[in-house]
């Protein structure tokens, strides 16, 4: 199908026609309109002179082959189907991957508060009656932290709390109202 003494009239041709059209962009829009079409005007002549309308008819055809098996195949349209399936199940997963792992983050940070609370009060109380006997350390925890770092508020609310005041239902609720409160919800 690819014939050089074909394709030298075809690109003379289309270079004739782009000069003459140039000439009369030049005339009547000025020298810039009539530049620009002069450019692509001899395209199809330097195309011919360097040998690429063969890669360029190569490329062409190999081009209209896939595009019409591409369109025509249904094993193309099943795979393009589970292209489909595969973007949406990817984002969706990740998201709910996301979801989980922030909400084991809350569920442990309730855990280890609820803990550390009731571990509280009861070395709260020790230290209370060692503090009678004249320890040295008035208000240390035994692990040796300053008071009260690394404890979530709900803890130290509680210590100072009398068993004759009913406990606060949404007592646990500070952080999740806090996370609320950063993204403007409440």
């Amino acid at each position: 199908m690819y014939d050089d003494a074909t394709w030298f009239p075809v690109c003379a041709g289309l270079s004739a026609l782009g000069v003459v059209a140039a000439f009369f962009a030049f005339r009547r829009r000025g020298a810039a309109a009539g530049l620009r079409l002069f450019g692509w005007a001899v395209l199809p002549m330097a195309i011919y002179l360097t040998g690429m309308v063969r890669l360029l008819w190569t490329v062409g055809a190999a081009l209209v082959k896939w595009v019409s098996g591409f369109v025509f195949s249904p094993y193309v349209w099943a795979g393009l189907a589970l292209f489909g399936v595969a973007a949406i199940c990817l984002p969706v997963a990740a998201a709910m991957r996301r979801r989980r792992s922030r909400a084991g983050e809350v569920e442990a940070g309730r855990t280890t508060s609820g803990t550390r609370a009731a571990g509280s009060n009861a070395v709260g109380s020790n230290a209370v009656g060692s503090n009678a006997v004249g320890s040295k350390s008035a208000g240390a925890n035994p692990g040796g932290t300053a008071k009260g770092a690394g404890k979530p508020k709900a803890v130290e609310q509680g210590k100072g709390r009398s068993k004759d005041k009913p406990e606060d239902p949404l007592a646990g609720f500070e952080d999740i109202d806090e996370i609320l409160k950063r993204r403007g919800i409440s």
